[in-house]
């Protein structure tokens, strides 16, 4: 999505839209492996405004992701719904001599009449992705030699009693 700089004002403004996240996919692949797939576009809640020069960006992106988790190697989709806050800064006068890289994202540059918020989205849903991702939380993995996912073992009766009376 470009954004216009003369038409952002001061007065917040919301925009919804989608966003492609076919491009995403073949950046997640490694040869024969594949770590993620995107398998919708992302709907993009954007809130921005704009103080003297400064440009406010901020909102949530969701989609849908494709997975293998890290324990039992089975596929599983789940909600990929990273937050963003983005500060715009122009390319020009004090901003110029700045080293950016330092602020971990969040403060960019723009140049131009427009601000193209796709680049930066994009590398936000990926940097968000899970780094050990899990179908469940309690996977245990693939059982040796049966080549099925283990399930956690049932509570005893007196494990669920126990439990219940905490409650």
């Amino acid at each position: 999505m470009r954004l216009r700089i003369r038409d952002i004002e001061e007065t917040p403004k919301e925009l919804v839209y989608d966003e492609p996240t076919s491009e995403l996919n073949p950046l997640l692949t490694h040869g024969p492996v594949r770590d993620f797939t995107f398998v919708a576009p992302a709907n993009v809640h954007l809130d921005y405004y704009r103080s003297g020069q400064e440009i406010f960006l901020q909102g949530e992106v969701r989609t849908e992701v494709v997975g293998q988790c890290a324990r039992c190697l089975e596929e599983f989709q789940f909600s990929h719904e990273p937050r963003f806050s983005f500060i715009m800064v122009p390319h020009q006068g004090r901003w110029a001599r700045e080293d950016l890289s330092g602020g971990g994202g969040d403060l960019n540059w723009y140049e131009g009449e427009e601000i193209d918020t796709s680049p930066l989205l994009r590398e936000r849903m990926l940097l968000a992705l899970p780094t050990l991702p899990l179908c469940r939380d309690d996977c245990r993995g693939s059982v040796p030699n049966a080549g099925a996912t283990s399930m956690p073992a049932p509570a005893s009766a007196a494990q669920s009693a126990i439990r219940g009376s905490r409650c």
